[in-house]
C-alpha cells in the first residue's frame, strides 16, 4: 500500500497543558498525519480505543516541558490502548504484520508521557507493541485487553474496566481471587470467576472489614483499581509481609495520587513508611503479553467486559463516566470504520 494513499490531516483528541480531560482535551479535525513508518514501525489506521485511568493520570500530571525534554511534542494525543489495521509497515517490520493485518496493542508508558497517543485516526507504533487480533475477536473487544495476576489476590474495584480483566487473568493463572464491588455488580463479578465478592458499601470502611475478616488469611497481592490510600495504610493487617499493593487508580485525585505513590514507594519505615511493598503501574501490556491475552480469549479463559462504545466526538462524556466510576467494564471509543 503506497504512502500516497495517506491523507495529510486527521481527527485527533489532543491536549497541550496539564489537567483533567474535560478541562484540557480538544477535538482537532486537522491534526497532521504521521509520516510513513521507518525500521520495524507500523502505521496503523485506528478502529477503536479503550479508555484507561492511568492515561488521564498522565494527562493531569505531565507538563509540556517534560514531553519536550523526552523528544516529543508539547501537543500530545490522549490514550494508549487501541485496535485497528496496519496501513503501512516499515521495511524491517515482521512479515506477519503486513498492510491489512488486524492488530491491537498499546503505547509504552514512556512514549505516552512523551506525548504519543491512540485517540487519532492514524498512529505510528513499534511492531513489538502490537499483536494480531484472533479471527474470532472484533475490534471492540481487542482494544480493551490488559491485566495482571497473583496467588491470593484482592482486586479492589472488580467491576470496572481494569478489574474485570484482572479477575479473569488471575483466575486463568490459578489465583484465588477476592474482589470488591457494589451490591448491584456482585453477579457480574462472580460470573468472571471471583472466588469471593465483597460489597464495599455494605462493609464500610473497607480496611476495617478486611482487617477483621482476612487477618488470619492475608493476601499475596492487592490490586487497587480505585486508588484508595487507606487500603495501603492499613495493609499490614491483611497483606502478607512479602506481599505488595499494586495501584492503577486515582480516586483521591491525580496530583495527590502521584504524591502519595512517591511516599508509599520510598518513605522508610523509620520515618512512618508502611512496611509493605507498593507499586503504581500502567496495566497496558507489550506485544508479547498482548499475544498471550489473545490466546486466552480464543481458549475461552478471558472475555472483555464492555460497558459502552461511544462515538469519537463523544469522548469527553466518556471520560466523565470513567472518572465518576459509573462504568461496568471498559469504555471503548469508536474512532472510525476500517
Amino acid at each position: 500500500m503506497s504512502s500516497s494513499t495517506l491523507p495529510k490531516t486527521m481527527r485527533a483528541w489532543v491536549f497541550s497543558s496539564r489537567g483533567l480531560p474535560r478541562d484540557v482535551l480538544s477535538f482537532d479535525r486537522s491534526f497532521p498525519v504521521p509520516d510513513p513508518p521507518a525500521k520495524d514501525n507500523l502505521l496503523i489506521r485506528i478502529s477503536h480505543v479503550a479508555l484507561n485511568p492511568g492515561c488521564y493520570i498522565t494527562m493531569a500530571n505531565i507538563p509540556p516541558l517534560v514531553r519536550r525534554l523526552l523528544g516529543g511534542n508539547t501537543t500530545a494525543i490522549a490514550e494508549a490502548e487501541f485496535s485497528g489495521v496496519v496501513h503501512l509497515a516499515g521495511p524491517s517490520a515482521p512479515t506477519g504484520l503486513c498492510a491489512g493485518t488486524r492488530v491491537f496493542g498499546n503505547f509504552p508508558m514512556m512514549q505516552l508521557i512523551a506525548g504519543a497517543g491512540a485517540l487519532a485516526e492514524y498512529i505510528v507504533v513499534s511492531a513489538s507493541s502490537v499483536a494480531v487480533i484472533p479471527p474470532s475477536m472484533g475490534f471492540v473487544e481487542a482494544s480493551g485487553l490488559g491485566g495482571a495476576a497473583g496467588d491470593r489476590l484482592l482486586v479492589n474495584g472488580g467491576s470496572g474496566g481494569v478489574g474485570t480483566m484482572v479477575i479473569q487473568i488471575a483466575k486463568a493463572r490459578g489465583a484465588y481471587v477476592i474482589a470488591t464491588c457494589s451490591g448491584r455488580n456482585i453477579d457480574l463479578v462472580k460470573s468472571l470467576g471471583a472466588d469471593e465478592v465483597i460489597d464495599y458499601r455494605a462493609n464500610h470502611p473497607l480496611p476495617v472489614y478486611l482487617a477483621k475478616e482476612y487477618h488470619k488469611r492475608p493476601f499475596d497481592f492487592i490490586f487497587d483499581t480505585i486508588g484508595v490510600q487507606d487500603l495501603f495504610t492499613y495493609s499490614p493487617h491483611y497483606l502478607k509481609p512479602q506481599g505488595a499493593l499494586i495501584n492503577v487508580g486515582n480516586f483521591e485525585g491525580a496530583t495527590l495520587t502521584v504524591f502519595r505513590a512517591l511516599l508509599n514507594t520510598w518513605r522508610p519505615v523509620l520515618l512512618g513508611g508502611i512496611p509493605r511493598r507498593y507499586s503504581m503501574i500502567s496495566t497496558t501490556p507489550d506485544g508479547v503479553k498482548a499475544a498471550q491475552l489473545a490466546r486466552m480469549t480464543e481458549e475461552g479463559q478471558l472475555r472483555v467486559i464492555v460497558d459502552e462504545v461511544v462515538e469519537f466526538e463523544d469522548v469527553l462524556r466518556a471520560y466523565d463516566r470513567m472518572i465518576n466510576r459509573s462504568a461496568r467494564g471498559k469504555i471503548i471509543v469508536k474512532v472510525q470504520d476500517v
